[in-house]
C-alpha cells in the first residue's frame, strides 16, 4: 500500500508538460549529460575532446530531442505524436536539421567535411531513449478508471478558485486568474466533476464559473465576459443553459 502513490508520479513526469524554471533545470540537465556523453566518446575513440566541443555537440544534437519530447506532451503535440506517420516525419526533420548544423559546423570551423554517417549514428542514443519516452506517454494517455477518478476527485476542491474550463485535446486548461494549469482528462469528466460546484456548459469547449460571470452581450450570436475581463462565446446548444440559471446569479444584459 505505501508504494502507490508511484504510479501517479510517473505518469505526472511522464505526462505532464514542464514549465519555466523546472523546464530550464530539465533542459539543463540534458544539455551536460550529451555533452558527458560526447566528451567520453570522443575520448575513447581518440583519446582526446575538448569540452566547448562536447558542449556545442550537445545543444545541436541532444537538446533538440527534449524539446521534442517536451512538445509531444502538450495538446497539440501529443496530437501529432499519436499518429505514427507524422511522428515519423518529425523525428527525421529533426534529425536532418541537427545533421545539416553540425556538418555546417565542423567545416566552419575546421574546413573539413564530417563523416555523414558518425552524425546519424551519435545520434541513434537520444532519438531512441525520446521515442520511447513519447511511447510511455503515449500509453499513459490511456488512463485507468481509476486515475480518472483521482483527476475527477481533485476539481470540486478547485472550483472556488477557477474562472473557466477549456478543452484541448486530451488535455483541459484550467484558467485561474492569469494563470493557467492543465489536467489529462476529458471535458465531460470535468463537467460531470464541476456542474455541482456552480459551473455552467456554455460551449463545445468551454465550461464556466457561474460566480465569475459579469455580463452576457449580444442578440445573435452571445458570448460571456468574466469579472476578470475575459470573453467566452456561447454556442447555441449551451445557450439553454444559462437561460436555466436562478435569478439570484450575477448575470447582466
Amino acid at each position: 500500500m505505501p508504494a502507490a502513490p508511484a504510479q501517479p508520479k510517473l505518469n505526472h513526469f511522464l505526462l505532464e508538460p514542464l514549465h519555466g524554471l523546472p523546464l530550464v533545470a530539465c533542459a539543463t540537465v540534458v544539455w551536460l549529460a550529451g555533452a558527458a556523453y560526447c566528451h567520453g566518446y570522443e575520448r575513447l575513440l581518440s583519446g582526446g575532446g575538448g569540452r566547448n566541443g562536447s558542449l556545442i555537440w550537445s545543444a545541436i544534437a541532444v537538446v533538440p530531442w527534449f524539446g521534442l519530447f517536451e512538445w509531444a506532451k502538450r495538446p497539440q503535440g501529443s496530437a501529432a505524436a499519436g499518429r505514427p506517420a507524422l511522428l515519423a516525419a518529425m523525428v527525421i526533420g529533426v534529425a536532418l536539421l541537427s545533421i545539416l548544423i553540425e556538418y555546417a559546423t565542423v567545416r566552419a570551423q575546421h574546413g573539413v567535411l564530417a563523416n555523414a554517417g558518425l552524425l546519424v549514428m551519435r545520434r541513434m542514443p537520444a532519438i531512441v531513449a525520446t521515442l520511447m519516452l513519447i511511447f510511455l506517454a503515449r500509453r499513459g494517455e490511456q488512463s485507468t478508471p481509476e486515475s480518472d477518478a483521482l483527476a475527477s476527485s481533485e476539481l470540486p476542491a478547485l472550483a472556488s478558485s477557477i474562472d473557466y474550463v477549456v478543452a484541448a485535446d486530451n488535455y483541459i486548461e484550467l484558467h485561474v486568474g492569469d494563470r493557467l494549469t492543465m489536467r489529462r482528462m476529458t471535458m465531460r469528466q470535468a463537467e460531470q466533476a464541476l456542474v455541482g460546484a456552480g459551473f455552467v456548459r456554455v460551449h463545445r469547449r468551454y465550461l464556466v464559473n457561474r460566480r465569475r460571470i459579469a455580463a452576457v452581450r449580444g442578440n445573435g450570436d452571445k458570448f460571456i465576459r468574466l469579472v476578470g475581463g475575459a470573453e467566452i462565446p456561447v454556442g447555441q446548444r449551451f445557450a439553454a443553459n444559462l437561460r436555466a440559471e436562478p435569478a439570484t446569479s450575477p448575470l447582466g444584459h
